[in-house]
């Protein structure tokens, strides 16, 4: 199937993408605003199980990673492209490839065009041309605000005679069961046995030792960025 689509039919083929996929959506867009069924699409994927990668303007990389904070809690890989232009929205079923930024009023108001396919080889063609995009991807430049947030994280994850810090309860990060609050320690018994086999302190976990939330956290940094904040402030 290859169909011409235009104007608030992209937004539909779009949505209806999101919610069929199964296996991985690819969306790439330079410029982002996020509004509800987006988000509640993507949400719903996430908790499916659905491998889910967001493309945009680097030039757009310090508004959006602000912007776009609830989608990477949720678990959607965030890229940044150098002079991106390309509006292409992909997953293992079909692909649009249009004129229609992701954003919301694009899908309600400007005039635009796509073509909608689940042909065979032209997804494979935009899979492709989306690795090609992962390769391109560039480095998030840091400040040095950000890169000195980042440093008093490490001494305070990592360095055994630092003052520990004190709370109520914490959780395991890898199964979330309620353990007492220690940044040095934040594994349950049975999975500190299981960690300590390997002793690889940078092995992605799965919550957050304070908060509870899911994010990629690791025996070196076991807090998520909110919670760190929250600590240090």
């Amino acid at each position: 199937m290859k169909k011409v689509i235009s104007d608030y039919h992209i937004n539909t083929q779009l949505l209806d993408m999101i919610n069929e996929s199964e296996k991985y959506l690819i969306l790439i867009s330079p410029y982002i605003t996020l509004w509800g069924h987006l988000e509640e699409g993507l949400f719903s994927s996430i908790e499916r199980g659905v491998d889910v990668k967001l493309y945009f303007r680097s030039d757009k990389e310090e508004e959006y990673l602000y912007k776009l904070k609830p989608l990477k809690k949720m678990g959607v890989k965030l890229f940044h492209i150098h002079n991106l232009h390309t509006k292409l929205y992909l997953s293992e079923k079909k692909g649009i490839m249009s004129s229609m930024n992701l954003v919301d009023y694009s899908t309600k108001n400007s005039k635009e065009m796509g073509l909608v396919s689940d042909d065979e080889d032209m997804l494979k063609m935009f899979k492709k041309y989306s690795k090609e995009l992962t390769s391109k991807s560039i480095k998030s430049k840091k400040s040095f605000l950000r890169k000195g947030v980042d440093l008093v994280e490490d001494v305070i994850v990592m360095k055994d005679d630092i003052k520990q810090l004190i709370k109520d309860e914490g959780v395991c990060i890898r199964c979330l069961e309620g353990i007492p609050f220690n940044p040095n320690k934040p594994y349950c018994r049975k999975h500190f046995i299981s960690w300590n086999k390997y002793k690889n302190k940078n092995y992605t976990e799965n919550y957050c030792h304070m908060c509870r939330v899911e994010w990629k956290t690791s025996i070196r940094k076991p807090i998520c960025k909110d919670c760190f904040k929250e600590m240090v402030v």
